[in-house]
């Protein structure tokens, strides 16, 4: 059996987390074992995912900025837990300390997999902070420090990693899903709608993070222009994060709470694309959003920031929009009147998307020799 460490971040309701879990179905698990590393080992044992397989939980209690020495201690003894692979999920450099003790301690796969292409803080001073070191460090990045390296997009590829890192050996790994999963349900679409009262309303959906990068005031904004010419619109948020209370008093200080719906994070999210009629991200930035890939499987028209990677577009029915309140209020109105349900699933399979080809992928990913 092949022990894979999965370094990864704290929210479990992340992407990153997202791509990992839709893989464990069709990993066979007597051949890899998946292990995770991070700092919210709490809350990710308290997911449905961790009561079905049981993975080894490592919590990571310190940071480098605290102290390199401590920081080392801790790392070199948990990798001493005898991994064959270790997979680091990568938003942005902070530093490779990580990378370097798994290639000085010689474990056989050092993988540095790059999910982002911008940096996720609300607060601009932080948020330029933390460019500077990612700028700095991902300069000094070179080979030394992993044995293969992944994007989930050739954008997101271009962030993490320097010009000098040829191209042609970063391996570009879909956002994959079970594509099954998420096709069209009439009865699945009557019975939430039912439950929320909507039968006869127009749904946006939004699915992502509260946080700054998923942009959900502006998303409210556009929609309440918008709402103010159909009175048949409703918005559904879903997700968690930091800046969920504040979006909900936003909508409470709006008088929109009969007309938007905020959400924390479902577990079914594959039944709340159903009951949408559209979807919406208008992020300012995405590696490559597995939200959208979702809501393609659904058949749903998205309508996404032309921020995101153009590679996202599967079906052919992604709407890239500026970010400007009139373009989003007009596609709202456009969209919304013109709703057609696709049959995606042929689209997908002939793009790379599902889950299947996507786990043959990465085990051959963890089997190559270097």
């Amino acid at each position: 059996m092949k022990r894979i460490l999965h370094m990864t971040p704290p929210e479990v309701s992340n992407g990153v987390y997202r791509y990992i879990f839709n893989h464990m179905p069709v990993i066979d698990q007597e051949k890899y074992q998946f292990c995770f590393l991070t700092k919210n080992a709490e809350d990710l044992m308290a997911t449905p995912e961790y009561r079905i397989y049981n993975f080894p939980v490592y919590k990571l209690n310190g940071v480098q900025r605290d102290g390199r020495e401590a920081f080392e201690r801790e790392i070199r003894s948990i990798l001493s837990e005898d991994f064959d692979v270790i997979h680091l999920h990568t938003s942005s450099w902070r530093g490779f300390l990580i990378e370097e003790i798994a290639m000085d301690m010689g474990i056989e796969k050092v993988i540095v997999h790059s999910h982002s292409t911008g940096i996720d803080f609300e607060d601009e001073d932080e948020r330029n902070k933390i460019y500077k070191d990612h700028v700095y460090y991902k300069e000094l990045f070179d080979l030394k420090y992993a044995t293969d390296l992944c994007a989930c997009s050739k954008l997101a590829a271009d962030w993490l990693f320097p010009n000098k890192i040829p191209r042609d050996i970063i391996k570009i790994m879909p956002n994959a899903i079970d594509a099954k999963k998420y096709a069209f349900n009439e009865a699945i679409r009557v019975r939430l709608r039912k439950k929320y009262g909507i039968e006869n309303r127009t749904v946006l959906g939004h699915v992502g993070r509260y946080s700054y990068t998923k942009n959900q005031g502006f998303l409210i904004d556009c929609f309440c222009e918008a709402y103010k010419k159909n009175k048949s619109l409703f918005l559904i948020l879903i997700g968690q994060g930091e800046n969920i209370q504040k979006i909900k008093g936003y909508v409470k200080e709006l008088d929109m709470v009969e007309n938007i719906l905020c959400l924390g994070w479902e577990n079914n999210i594959s039944d709340y694309l159903q009951a949408f009629d559209v979807f919406c991200l208008p992020s300012k930035f995405e590696g490559l959003p597995i939200s959208v890939v979702e809501a393609q499987a659904a058949g749903l028209r998205c309508l996404v920031s032309d921020c995101v990677t153009s590679e996202v577009n599967i079906t052919g029915d992604v709407v890239f929009l500026s970010l400007q309140r009139d373009v989003w209020r007009d596609a709202i109105l456009k969209y919304s009147d013109e709703y057609i349900r696709l049959d995606t699933q042929k689209a997908l399979i002939d793009a790379g998307y599902t889950i299947e080809s996507s786990g043959e992928r990465l085990c051959s990913l963890y089997d190559k020799v270097r």
